[in-house]
Parts: structure tokens; C-alpha cells; sequence
């Protein structure tokens, strides 16, 4: 690393240290290391025919795709354009590389009109989630992605994905375009946009997926991948590489595939193995089972409630039910009963209660209090507290005989998604999805033996199978939300539950 690159790094760590890590994940400011941003201009030198390119970079930061981009292309002369909205990064910025032949603007490069005259991009937008992005800012961006290239994006979409589709309007015909991304477009529903616009607007080259414990960003727990695109009108069909693990320029594993049968509707992430089979051609969980994560609270701190805070405010059963602990506080993959409670170290239960505080205040003088003390630390104003009424009523839920926790890590003590059977009555809250029989199947449940049968068959599917319909981040840790869980192939249960009519289960158990 030459003094330049290391006077740079130095400038960026000391402005990363003046900003809090609530501040710069607002804004999406995870700076790209040195070794991987000269790595990518590595791979781009090689697809770029030419050794003087004109660069372009919509959100420079202390450019350090900049200083990659001048140690593999010193013999270019063309313009070099970058843009930092933020002040805090831009004057240091400005101020650093005043000296070297670099337009830099301090402009919000969504706003700006495009030049279509650059041969290259190459950025690591910022990772804004999209609730926070300005309500208006995003419909425009909506809007604009609509008009100019006929998709409609979802609201969830970060700020990285219209990104990636508006700024090909800045590249001239057969520009390369490169971007370090979150990997998570690949399987969301929101990332269906950026797959159509990757599929039939720019010839895809390459993506290339880094390993779930391969962090990219020490301060972003976020799985990243690399995608590059040409802008190229008249593509014809060819073949994409899906690279995983190593480097863009050394991984481990190569996969390719023909532009033409992919779909943006189908889980690229599967690609990576050579899966392109779809789980809606196979019998799925879907078929047996409604599968719905668990409550949320609003505040688990006040609405999970111990022995002490029920004997201290005196809150009445019925008040209260039973709700199972945090996964981690359960060792096995089932949960024994005793009267309808969970058999766990230490009881929890859920308070929910609809009456007014005036009968409160009058019937139940304690629970009365204890809103009073939610009110007080301001449980009441928290978004979905403050979408009900009262606010200290929560969801009804029934308690499901099989439940999963909706995230794991490959480095866990316990099985990554393991199916715990629940014979208690309790609930759970929304770091679990909860598994309902559909009501042809509803009779497994007043059979123990199936039930069983169905639980053991549920565990004896193969982590590999469950993370392969879920979505990964950064630090092996996995996330399954329930429509990725009624995904996931389950032959076995096939084999074990036939459906039967209303009438067939009441001459069963009636």
C-alpha cells in the first residue's frame, strides 16, 4: 500500500470515529476496505478494452475507488467525475485530493442529470434501508424507475438498488458497471426490481457472492456481493457467471448460466450451487401448513412479564398467557407441559389487556399502575403501540404444536432452524415463526403420534435445504420469513398426512 492509500485510509477511519454508529448507519456510510476496491478494478481492467477510461463514482466518501483506480489505471487522462452529499466526508475529501485531476461535487447524484459518457462506474452506494429513506424523496425515485425503465420497485427496496438501475443513464454504450452490494437483492421480494432491470436492460455479466462469514465491512452486518453490467442495448443472450467464495478474481466455486432462463421471480442465491430448480414444482410446507411469525409486542420489556412484576402490580389471569422464552434459553427441540405451561427455567407470560383505564383504574388499581409505568417510560408511543387501542392490547394468537426460530448462526451451540414441538399453551413472540395445520391437516394435532412423526420428519430436513430458502447475512447468521419457510420442499410430509374433510375428522375424534 503506498503513502497515499495509507494517508487516505487514515483520513477515513478519523471521520468514521467522529460519527456515531446510529449516524452512519442512517445514512449507509460502510467504507470500502482498500484490498477489495483494488481487487474489483483489478477484474474491471481486464473486461475494459481500453487503458484510458473516463471513471465515475456516485458516492466517493474519501475515494477509495478513486485511489484503486489510479493504481491500475496511471496511464488515464480522461475525466474522472466523483459526488458526497455529505459535508462531514466531502471538504476533508476535497481538500485531500485537491492536488490530483478529479471533478468532485458535493450533490446528491439521484438528483443530478445524467451524462451518458463514462466508460465506467464502479461504487459502494450507501446502505440506506428504505425506512429511511424521505416518503417523498422515494416516490419520485419510484417514479423515475417506472418512467424510464418500465419497472415498478417496491417501497422496501433500499437506496442501493435505485442505484444500481438509475445509474446507467450515466455510462456510455458499452460502459462497465460494478457494484458492491448487499446480497440480499437476490431473494427478496423488493429485489425483483433490480433482477428485471439486470435481466432485460444491461447485459449481466458477472456476480460474484462472498461467504456468509466473510464480512466485507467489519462495521456492517451485512452479506455483500459484487454485480457487473455492460450497458448494452443490442445484448443478445449469453452466458452469466455466478462465482461464490475467494476473490472476484480467484473463487472457489464457478457457476454459469444462460441469460435466457433466468428469472427475476426465482432465488438467484440458489444459482450459486448450480440450483435452478424452482420449490413451487415440488410438494412444499406451504401445502400443509400456514406458517405466520410471532407476535410483536410493540416493547417485549414491558409486555414480557416475570412472576415478580405479575405479583408486584397483582395482574390477573386474564391478563396473562403464556409465552415461550428466547431461543436461546431453550436447549432441546421440544418443550415439556405442566398444566398448560411451559416447562422452561424461568416463566414468562405475555400482559395484554382490552379494558379501558377508567375500569382499570377502578376494578384493577395495579394494573392500572403498571400502564401508568409504561406511559411514563413512553412504551405507548412506539409505532405499533401506537397503531392500537388500546395500546396495551396485543395480537390474539393460538399457540402452535410446532415452532421455529426465525434465525440462526452456523456457529451455534444448537441445530440452525430446528423445529421445536410446543405441547404447552404458549405463545410465542415474533423471534419465532409458528407453524399452523391447514384445516384439511388440522386433525394432526389431536394425534400425538402424528404430530410426532411430523416433527421428526420436519428436523430431518438438512440445514443446507432450510438456508437455501432463506436469505443470509453477514456472520453465518440466517434469517426465514414465513412464506421462505412454506417454500421449502418437504416430501416426507407428504408420505404421512393425507387431507381429510370436516366431516371425516369429526367421525375421527368426535
Amino acid at each position: 500500500m503506498n503513502d497515499r492509500e495509507i494517508n487516505r485510509k487514515a483520513l477515513q477511519d478519523n471521520l468514521d470515529a467522529q460519527k456515531t454508529q446510529k449516524e452512519r448507519n442512517i445514512m449507509g456510510q460502510f467504507s470500502t476496505p482498500y484490498p477489495l476496491a483494488f481487487e474489483i478494478m483489478q477484474y474491471m481492467r481486464r473486461l475494459i478494452k481500453t487503458k484510458n477510461v473516463s471513471f465515475i463514482e456516485p458516492s466517493i466518501g474519501t475515494g477509495v475507488f478513486y485511489s484503486a483506480f489510479l493504481d491500475t489505471f496511471p496511464e488515464s487522462t480522461k475525466h474522472v467525475l466523483g459526488f458526497e452529499i455529505d459535508s462531514h466526508y466531502y471538504n476533508p475529501t476535497k481538500n485531500f485530493w485537491k492536488d490530483y485531476s478529479i471533478d468532485l461535487r458535493q450533490e446528491d447524484f439521484l438528483d443530478q442529470k445524467p451524462d451518458n459518457n463514462f466508460d465506467m462506474l464502479v461504487a459502494n452506494p450507501p446502505y440506506v434501508r428504505h425506512h429511511h429513506i424521505n416518503r417523498k424523496e422515494k416516490i419520485k425515485l419510484q417514479e423515475r424507475v417506472l418512467h424510464d425503465y418500465g419497472i415498478k420497485i417496491s417501497g422496501l427496496a433500499g437506496l442501493y438498488c435505485y442505484f444500481i438501475i438509475l445509474s446507467s443513464a450515466w455510462l456510455n454504450e458499452g460502459g462497465l458497471s460494478c457494484w458492491l452490494v448487499p446480497s440480499e437483492f437476490m431473494d427478496v421480494n423488493y429485489g425483483k426490481a433490480v433482477k428485471q432491470f439486470l435481466l432485460h436492460n444491461v447485459e449481466l455479466i458477472h456476480i460474484h457472492r462472498f461467504e456468509a462469514n466473510d464480512l466485507q465491512f467489519a462495521d456492517a452486518l451485512v452479506s455483500s456481493c459484487i454485480v457487473i453490467f455492460r450497458k448494452n442495448k443490442a445484448c443478445k443472450s449469453r452466458k452469466v457467471c455466478f462465482s461464490i467464495g475467494g476473490s472476484i478474481n480467484a473463487p472457489k466455486k464457478v457457476t454459469h448460466f444462460d441469460k435466457d432462463k433466468l428469472t427475476a421471480e426465482i432465488k438467484w442465491n440458489r444459482l450459486f450451487d448450480g440450483d435452478t430448480d424452482k420449490s413451487e414444482e415440488q410438494i412444499t410446507l406451504g401445502k400443509f401448513f400456514t406458517v405466520k411469525r410471532g407476535i410483536a409486542t410493540g416493547d417485549n420489556n414491558f409486555f414480557i412479564v416475570n412472576q415478580e412484576i405479575i405479583d408486584k402490580y397483582e395482574i390477573p389471569n386474564a391478563f396473562l398467557k403464556p409465552i415461550l422464552p428466547s431461543p436461546r434459553y431453550i436447549t432441546g427441540n421440544s418443550i415439556d407441559c405442566q398444566n398448560g405451561m411451559p416447562v422452561v427455567s424461568c416463566p414468562q407470560f405475555l400482559f395484554s389487556c382490552n379494558l379501558p383505564e377508567t375500569i382499570l383504574k377502578k376494578k384493577y388499581p395495579g394494573v392500572w399502575k403498571y400502564i401508568k409505568h409504561g406511559v411514563e417510560t413512553g412504551v405507548q408511543k412506539g409505532y405499533i403501540c401506537s397503531h392500537r387501542s388500546p395500546w396495551y392490547c396485543c395480537e390474539e394468537r393460538d399457540p402452535a404444536a410446532i415452532v421455529i426460530p426465525y434465525m440462526g448462526r452456523s456457529e451455534s451451540t444448537n441445530k440452525m432452524f430446528r423445529f421445536i414441538l410446543n405441547t404447552s399453551k404458549a405463545i410465542t413472540t415474533n423471534v419465532y415463526l409458528s407453524l399452523y395445520p391447514k384445516p384439511e391437516y388440522a386433525y394432526c394435532l389431536k394425534n400425538n403420534d402424528l404430530l410426532n412423526k411430523i416433527w421428526q420428519e420436519l428436523n430431518s430436513i438438512s440445514t443446507e435445504t432450510l438456508c437455501r430458502n432463506g436469505r443470509f447475512y453477514g456472520g453465518g447468521l440466517h434469517k426465514m420469513e414465513p412464506k421462505e419457510l412454506m417454500q421449502t420442499p418437504v416430501e416426507g410430509i407428504a408420505k404421512i398426512l393425507t387431507p381429510q374433510k370436516e366431516t371425516d375428522q369429526l367421525s375421527l375424534f368426535g
